[in-house]
């Protein structure tokens, strides 16, 4: 596992997880005892430029980041050795026109192609091993873009600070996204996003305003779900990458929430409110299945986060943090059945999720 401290000095370490047998096929889903026995061990950190703001993976030896200093690095990392360094680096990638530089504020990747995008409202196309980016996209968005994603070998989406999502194909001239969504007429800002890993015109995005909105992009330009979750802005959402009946968020108050639509019936719904469960100590969850402008969702697909059925149904939601943590909880991942937590008391929490069918 690797992760991102935002200190005086900003590093980027690498972590051993006990009970984590990296390259054993044969291991089971199961995690071992050793989890909870064992604390996780440091491998080896360098120093960072500037804030981390988004750390992917690139294989099993390269990571990437984004930096507050506009600059966008590769890292390798040699297992045998334990040594991290950069390996690449694309310095002021993101720049505003009275400033030297601006916030890179994601990155994503495809293979050997990294998207990065930034405060600037700009996106960069680079290519691992080749010095200049590919391709510059200067107006992909007139605001800042605060995520993005890859949908398919080619395109990608981005969500922005006045609540639009834009599906960009890189394979045209054009700086013009190919789709634009809406997720209201409020203007509230998308945080964060991420895709059904099975169904990739099913995507789920965050808000400032703390509210989980559900698209298929299918169909018409504003979300098929809105479900009313955190208190606070929503800083990240995952699908379980095995079990995308599964999501999870994490917020600014703190909160962690595991979302379970696998009870959810698959037939048709209607406009309407369905009572959430679980989390948290208000439990009110409401959810608006259909949007104005939206043809609502398709029967024939099995996919619950389309297909919530109102009228006998109840969304089961767990918060996966003691109640009393309340500093903000930046962001979440998932390995088999573990949960990965950064947060702002400069602490990762690893949590074993329950059986997941």
């Amino acid at each position: 596992m690797a992760a991102a401290q935002v200190l005086d000095s900003n590093s980027v370490s690498m972590w051993h997880l006990p009970g984590d047998s990296q390259g054993d096929e044969d291991m089971e889903d199961d995690v071992s005892d050793e989890l909870v026995e064992k604390e996780p061990r440091l491998l080896c950190e360098t120093l960072h430029r500037g804030d981390v703001q988004d750390l992917q993976f690139l294989g099993m030896e390269h990571l990437i980041t984004a930096s507050s200093s506009g600059t966008v690095s590769v890292f390798r990392h040699h297992p045998n050795s334990q040594v991290i360094g950069v390996s690449q680096e694309w310095d002021k990638l993101h720049t505003f026109p009275s400033q030297n530089n601006c916030s890179c504020t994601s990155v994503a990747s495809q293979d050997e192609t990294i998207v990065s995008c930034g405060e600037d409202g700009k996106m960069n196309v680079l290519i691992v091993g080749r010095r200049p980016p590919l391709r510059r996209i200067d107006n992909a968005d007139s605001c800042t873009i605060n995520d993005v994603i890859f949908l398919k070998q080619s395109e990608v989406v981005t969500v922005n600070s006045t609540g639009q999502l834009k599906v960009f194909d890189l394979r045209q001239p054009s700086d013009q996204p190919t789709s634009l969504f809406l997720v209201t007429g409020d203007q509230t800002a998308l945080l964060c996003i991420d895709k059904h890993p099975t169904q990739h015109h099913v995507v789920a995005a965050g808000g400032q305003d703390g509210v989980l909105s559900v698209w298929d992009l299918r169909q018409e330009k504003y979300p098929v779900t809105l479900l009313e979750a955190h208190s606070a802005p929503m800083w990240e959402v995952k699908f379980h990458p095995n079990h995308p009946d599964h999501l999870f968020t994490c917020s600014e108050d703190g909160s962690v929430w595991h979302w379970n639509a696998s009870t959810v019936g698959a037939a048709s719904a209607g406009a309407g409110l369905l009572a959430g469960t679980g989390a948290g100590s208000g439990g009110g969850i409401a959810f608006a299945a259909s949007m104005p402008g939206g043809s609502g969702p398709n029967p024939s697909h099995s996919c619950p986060w389309l297909t919530l059925d109102v009228s006998r149904h109840k969304m089961d939601i767990t918060s996966l943090l003691p109640t009393q943590k309340n500093l903000p909880v930046n962001s979440i991942d998932i390995e088999r059945q573990i949960l990965l937590c950064g947060t702002d008391e400069e602490a990762i929490y690893a949590m074993e999720l329950p059986a997941i069918r």
